[in-house]
This record gives structure tokens, sequence and C-alpha cells, in this order.
């Protein structure tokens, strides 16, 4: 496995998306939440594989315990970094918002069984930015006491990356997909880039849209033809698979650290494992080609809260 080295970190450039540990999560998802050997399994197969970062969050149900469960199993040398978010916090003065996020690390910390988080991140960075200088103040504070060791923030397309990249924050989680060139265009990545933060990518599928087929679409779902038979003609021209295609894509961008990426069962922690094998730098010719193709998507393509329901 790849990794990427940043801050003085090794990331793999797969990281495991541990949503589906902690809850019956994804319209796919027909067992529910894996047990606790089960979740162990899919862990162990990771780790087995190269990936050694995970990403969680206190809103994921109790993942972060299931993770911290798992980690009483393994060697303290097979330690992943991990990721853990924090959402919905006290914003009513100074004082509540630093006993929130620190009362928020100490619980997350308990429920993973380590003495400090690696990273922590806002999971929503409007949570920062509706209080810009106290939220930046108590964040670098949790650093500065050794309580985290680096500090972030998720964001959304539709987010200034410019304004994400000079939080001063260590790290960042976007979307990002071949189809959307928004941040690409305006210089949004680019920023995140210079900044030096860790860039982790969610989403590179679009909610499972590069795996439709145009011919089969649902009715309801006509509007993304047009765009469908462009990504299948690039795969076939490039002897790519939709999903190698948009890992390829995603990993030929400057800047990106880490794609995450979720499993419910260990044999799609194999399954993308191969992938990410499968998956190829794109030369600057392929990538010009792509944005010439994909530059004016229309929104409701990208944009699955546009999406009618069938």
């Amino acid at each position: 496995m790849k990794t990427n080295t940043i801050k003085g970190i090794d990331i793999s450039a797969l990281s495991l998306g541990t949503v589906q540990l902690g809850l019956s999560y994804g319209i796919n998802n027909a067992d529910g939440k894996p047990s606790q050997e089960s979740a162990n399994a899919i862990l162990n197969a990771a780790i087995d594989g190269g990936i050694n970062t995970l990403d969680t969050a206190g809103a994921y149900g109790d993942s972060e315990v299931v993770i911290g469960n798992w980690l009483k199993t393994i060697p303290r040398e097979k330690r992943p970094f991990i990721v853990t978010k924090a959402a919905g916090l006290d914003h009513s003065s100074l004082e509540n918002l630093r006993k929130d996020l620190f009362g928020r690390v100490k619980t997350s910390k308990e429920r993973l069984g380590v003495e400090q988080l690696d990273l922590l991140m806002l999971h929503h960075f409007d949570d920062y930015l509706c209080d810009k200088e106290n939220v930046r103040k108590v964040m670098q504070e949790l650093k500065a006491s050794g309580e985290v060791r680096f500090i972030g923030a998720s964001a959304y397309s539709h987010h200034d990356y410019a304004e994400l990249a000079d939080t001063g924050f260590d790290a960042t989680q976007i979307p990002l997909n071949l189809f959307d060139w928004k941040q690409i265009e305006n210089g949004g990545l680019k920023k995140l880039e210079q900044s030096g933060m860790m860039v982790f990518v969610r989403s590179v599928y679009l909610q499972g849209l590069v795996f439709q087929k145009p011919e089969t679409l649902a009715p309801h779902m006509e509007f993304a033809r047009p765009t469908l038979e462009k990504f299948q003609y690039l795969c076939k021209n490039y002897e790519l698979t939709p999903a190698a295609l948009a890992l390829s894509y995603a990993l030929s961008l400057p800047g990106v650290t880490s794609l995450v990426l979720g499993s419910e069962k260990a044999e799609q922690v194999q399954q993308n494992l191969a992938l990410m094998e499968q998956a190829v730098e794109l030369s600057l010719e392929q990538m010009a080609e792509i944005r010439e193709l994909f530059l004016d998507t229309p929104e409701q393509v990208l944009n699955p809260g546009l999406w009618p329901k069938p």
C-alpha cells in the first residue's frame, strides 16, 4: 500500500471508513451493524492489507467503542492512525465551548482506550464558521495540551476552501469526484495543498453513481445519462473499470493524502485493496480530457440532495 508522508506521519493512500462498524449504514447494507467479531475481521483485513489509518466519529454510533475493543487485541506497534470527529458544539460561550470540546475528547479517548487522540476534526466546518475565533482558540488549546496531536475540520464542496486552508488546522476531509471541478477551477484544492494540510477525500464514487449504466438507469435518474455516457466512454478508452477510474482520478490530484472508503465485510476490504492496485496515475492529457468532458456537469448530477426520489 502506497503511503503519503505529511507532517511527519506516513498515511496510507486508502483509509478505512468505520461508520458501518457503529451503525446500520447505507442503502445497500442488508446485514445491519456487524458484530464485534465481524468488525475485528474488517479491521484486521485493513491493517494486514497495509491500511494504517481509520476514520471514525462520535456520531457514528458505537464505532469508537468497537475500535477500542479491537485495539486491545492487537500489538501496540500495529495500531493505526485514528481520525475522529466532533459535531454540534456548544457555542453559547467560550467557556462552554471549551468544556464541550474537552469533554468530547475525554469521551473519545475513553471509548478508544488511548491516551491521546491522533487527529480530531470538527465534523462540520459550519461549527467553525459560526464562531471562528473561539473555535480556533479551543482547538489550538486541545493540541497544545497534548490531548490531541492534530486538529482539523470536515467540509463540503460548497464551502470556501481558501477559508478552510486559512484556519491553521492540520487536516481536512472533503468530498471529491471526477464529475465536480468547481474546487479545482476556483483554486480551492490548490489552497489546501499549499497549506500543507492532510487532505482526506470521501465520496469518490458520488454515492455509487459511477457504477450506474446509462442503458439501465432508473427513469428518475435519466438526467444523469449524458454524464454517465461520457464516463463510460472514458472507462473504455482508458481500459479501467468505473471504480478504478474514479480512484485513479482522485489519487492523481496534487495534495490528496488519502481516500476514505468504508466496508461492511472483510471481503469488501479485500476488494477495495485490489481496486487500489488497479488505480493508475493519470497523465496530464487524460486529466485535461476529463476536465473538458465534465467541467460543466449539471448541479443536479453533482448534488445527491437534488436527485428525485424513485
